[in-house]
Order: structure tokens, then C-alpha cells, then sequence
């Protein structure tokens, strides 16, 4: 029913709108319009930029009127419960719900919003990771069916990859035609062939000692095209070639700088740094190419910028498009970090990585601006 062209609720109608634009400025001003790691004097690196749990994240804040008619009923049957996987293409946000069971899609370019479940032989259960070919194929981790789902570009169930007992499935690493795969149940990464589904190799054996692992989590490809995995049991990361021979540890068990409690999500961006969420701490560490410690960003809390049970990470250079208009001025990204959050108000938040006007960046720099305005809040 369109209510502007009854005359009789006109009046209800525009003292509705203005009642909703002033709890929406009321709540603005309880809102922290900049948060950016690390704190200052040090030149800001990373800004909080947004955050994503429900279709309401894909309307525009200013109309409250869509928020109004979409119905607080809608709007919780919609929201993500308890994501794990996250990843972005196509101008698109994707992320794995365990409790959905399925994956949400936030259409940045159309700004729509929908849940694939699966049917039948593509039903999921309890999909954990998802990772994305090139040409849009979808490959989801499933714990409890302990398969490999595959979805097509356009959300359709294609095929399975596993026998549903030989191994459980956490997450997916896809290098060229090869699929490198962290097997929670044998404490291994196996290497499948992309399209047959057939195993062609191993990496690792189950223990704590440099090449060994227990409970490989998640995978990521690093610059130097060797892979990184995180231990959730090992409280590490290593680094292997390809081929699997061992290369690098990093981090231990600790509540210093650079230890580990529950690490999980792991990226690795073109400088080769490595972005570590680690779900005990409620943060990401982020580490040099030689494993030294660099930085952390990310806190629990219930505001907008917080992560609560992190679990995994996707850095992305190719969506700065759609971010650019959440930063402060004068600060320009280089890429974006998406940050799935199990508990706590927001499921998926996005941070720019990136560098501000008038600071200076170089390795012994110090800061050339003016005092910045900015204020970096915590736990909140």
C-alpha cells in the first residue's frame, strides 16, 4: 500500500518520519564516527570502516523508513547467527553461517541480500569456510556432512568432494588446479586435484613438533607462493612450499606479544604480512614476512567496530571502491580486511588498511601532521 496517497495518514505519516530521523540522530551521536589502529603518535594503518549482519547493513542508514517497513521480525530472521567463513567477490560479501546452516550474500552492487541452505544432495549442516575460484565457483567446508560442497557463480549446487568419512574439512586453499585442504580429524593438509576430487598427496603428520600439526585450521597462499596455515592445537602458524617441505614456525602458546591462545583465520597481504585472528584474545596480530611482531587491531565489545569470537579473515585489493566513502578523508586504502565475528552486534566488519595525508610512513618516520583528531576507544 503506498500511504502517501491516502490523505488521512499523510500527517501520521511525516510525524513518523520525523520521529524516526530523531532517534536515528540520537543514536548517531552514541556512535564512534573513526576508530584507527595503531594508537596515536603512531601513524594510523588500519580504520574501521563497516560492518555487516543483516540486509539492513545493505540500505542506506539515512532512510529509516526502509529499515521502518522491513519489520523488526524480518530484520532478526535475516541476521547471520554464527558466522565462521568470509570472503569477498564480484563485488559481492559471502559468509558462511554455522547456524544458518548456509552462507549469506551481500550484494554490494545491487544491495540486496539472500541466504543460500542447499537441498537435497547440497544441503548443508554445519558449513564452516568458504573459498572462491576465479570464475565464481564456491567451495564450502562442511564439519558435520565432512565434505567439501561445491556451489557455481550463480549459487547452484554442483558437486561434492570427499566420501563423508575419511576426513573432516575445515577450510580451502585453491592454488591453480589444486585444492590444499586442512583435515581436522588426521591433524593433516591434504592436496586434492580441483576437478577429480582425487587425493594426490599429503602435508604434515600429526604432532607438535616443526612440520607436524594438530588441528590445522585455516590456510592461506603468501606472496613467496608457499602456503601458511594456522594450529589452533599447536598454537602457531607454519609456513610449507607447495610441495610440502617445511619452511618457517611462528608463534607459541602466551599471552605476550606474538603468542598465540586461539589462533584461526589467517591472510597474508602483498607485502607479505601476516594477519592473524586468534579467537581467545578477540584480535588480529599482525606479523612481518619474518614472523615479528607488528601490530594488533580489533577488541571485543558491543560497539560497531568490534570483534567478539573472531574466527576467520579475507583481505581483498579489489573492492576499494565500495569502502573508499567510509574513510576519513585524507586517508586512502590500499586494501580492505573483512573479520568474521561469531557473538557481539556485528558479524562481518570490514577495516581499511591504508596511509593518511601529512603523516610520514618511512621506517624511522615520525609523524609530520598536526595532532590528529583521531582517538582509538578499545574495549567498549
Amino acid at each position: 500500500m503506498n500511504i502517501l496517497k491516502h490523505s488521512s495518514i499523510s500527517l501520521s505519516y511525516v510525524l513518523l518520519l520525523s520521529l524516526l530521523a530523531s532517534c536515528s540522530s540520537l543514536s548517531e551521536k552514541d556512535q564512534i564516527k573513526t576508530i584507527f589502529y595503531p594508537d596515536a603518535p603512531s601513524p594510523p594503518r588500519i580504520q574501521y570502516l563497516a560492518s555487516f549482519s543483516g540486509p539492513n547493513d545493505l540500505i542506506d542508514s539515512s532512510n529509516n523508513l526502509d529499515s521502518f517497513l522491513l519489520g523488526k521480525e524480518n530484520q532478526a530472521s535475516a541476521l547471520l547467527k554464527k558466522p565462521y567463513g568470509v570472503s569477498i567477490h564480484d563485488g559481492v560479501i559471502y559468509a558462511v553461517d554455522t547456524r544458518g546452516p548456509g552462507y549469506a550474500i551481500f550484494d554490494l552492487k545491487k544491495a540486496k541480500f539472500d541466504v543460500v541452505h542447499g537441498s537435497f544432495s547440497g544441503k548443508m549442516r554445519k558449513p564452516i569456510n568458504i573459498s572462491i575460484d576465479k570464475n565464481g565457483d564456491k567451495y564450502i567446508t562442511d564439519t558435520q556432512r565432512r565434505l567439501i560442497l561445491v556451489y557455481d557463480a550463480s549459487n547452484k549446487f554442483v558437486r561434492t568432494i570427499g566420501d563423508g568419512e575419511s576426513f573432516t574439512p575445515s577450510d580451502v586453499l585453491i592454488i591453480k588446479e589444486k585444492l590444499y585442504v586442512t583435515d581436522v580429524k588426521n591433524h593433516i593438509i591434504r592436496v586434492l586435484d580441483k576437478k577429480s576430487g582425487q587425493q594426490l598427496s599429503t602435508i604434515g603428520a600429526v604432532g607438535s613438533e616443526e612440520g607436524q600439526l594438530f588441528y590445522p585450521t585455516n590456510l592461506a597462499l603468501g606472496v613467496n607462493n608457499n602456503i601458511y596455515v594456522s594450529e589452533t592445537g599447536n598454537f602457531r602458524v607454519q609456513q610449507f612450499t607447495q610441495e610440502g617441505k617445511f619452511v618457517a614456525s611462528y608463534g607459541k602458546v602466551g599471552a605476550g606479544v606474538g603468542h598465540f591462545a586461539r589462533p584461526k583465520g589467517i591472510a597474508i597481504d602483498r607485502e607479505g604480512r601476516i594477519h592473524v585472528v586468534d579467537a581467545a584474545f578477540e584480535n588480529v596480530q599482525v606479523l612481518n614476512k619474518d614472523g615479528q611482531m607488528l601490530m594488533f587491531y580489533g577488541a571485543p565489545g558491543g560497539r560497531r567496530h568490534n570483534i567478539n569470537l573472531p574466527t576467520n579473515i579475507f583481505i581483498d585489493y579489489d573492492h576499494n571502491a565500495y569502502f573508499q566513502k567510509y574513510a576519513e578523508p585524507g586517508f586512502k586504502l590500499e586494501y580492505i580486511i573483512l573479520v568474521a565475528s561469531q557473538f557481539g552486534p556485528n558479524k562481518v566488519t570490514v577495516f581499511g588498511y591504508g596511509k593518511k595525508a601529512g603523516f610520514d610512513y618511512s621506517e624511522n618516520g615520525k609523524k609530520t601532521a598536526e595532532k590528529s583528531s583521531y582517538k582509538k576507544k578499545g574495549k567498549e
